[in-house]
């Protein structure tokens, strides 16, 4: 599979079947994001693997309690109910979860690229999670982002550093459908996506 067709076929996931992921095949996708860009050589990103089926538990009803109060913030009452029908997580169907963190600790230290905008640690993280993510494509698996949660507990739960800033928790498995090469959210009729970016010139 060439570089445009994997980034092409790359879904967030949220159906997965029951196979198991190999460990290599994790341990390629951890390093692909390992050779991510990162602003002054930081490396910041950091994975913790979440094995504990009390732990995900524990991520699941912060999720439900998240997605409960997003749901108040939608008032038309057709938009709510297609809220309410959305799977926008399987922390407890996939086979592997990952939560990912972005170590401001590393700015303990002179780091190039940072002065006037920390955000760039952040950024680099992102260039890693697609990396792992495009190398889970390439092998045929994929994994679901799911972001919607209250992170101070999140943290707290994974019992984590406290420079350690969260940035999700990452549902990994082999997907049960590719929701026909669309965007889920687009095969669900929730949005659509642009044909095209948008390009300005100045």
């Amino acid at each position: 599979m060439d570089i445009y067709t994997c980034i092409a076929k790359r879904r967030d996931t949220r159906h997965f079947t029951n196979e198991p992921v190999p460990e290599e095949i994790l341990n390629k996708a951890i390093m692909a994001a390992h050779h991510g860009p990162s602003v002054g050589l930081t490396e910041p990103w950091r994975f913790v693997r979440v094995k504990s089926e009390e732990k995900r538990e524990q991520i699941k009803n912060l999720f439900t309690k998240a997605s409960k109060e997003a749901e108040k913030s939608v008032i038309e009452p057709k938009t709510k109910e297609k809220y309410k029908s959305l799977k926008l997580e399987a922390i407890l169907d996939a086979p592997i979860g990952l939560a990912i963190f972005c170590d401001h600790g590393v700015l303990d230290d002179f780091t190039i690229g940072t002065i006037g905008n920390a955000n760039t640690l952040e950024w680099s993280c992102a260039c890693a999670i697609q990396n792992m993510w495009l190398s889970l494509t390439a092998e045929g698996f994929g994994a679901g982002w799911v972001s919607i949660m209250d992170y101070e507990a999140f943290a707290d739960i994974l019992e984590i550093p406290k420079n350690w800033k969260p940035l999700g928790y990452f549902c990994i498995g082999k997907p049960a459908t590719d929701y026909d090469g669309e965007p889920m959210l687009q095969n669900e009729n929730w949005k659509k996506r642009s044909k095209k970016p948008l390009i300005i010139e100045v």
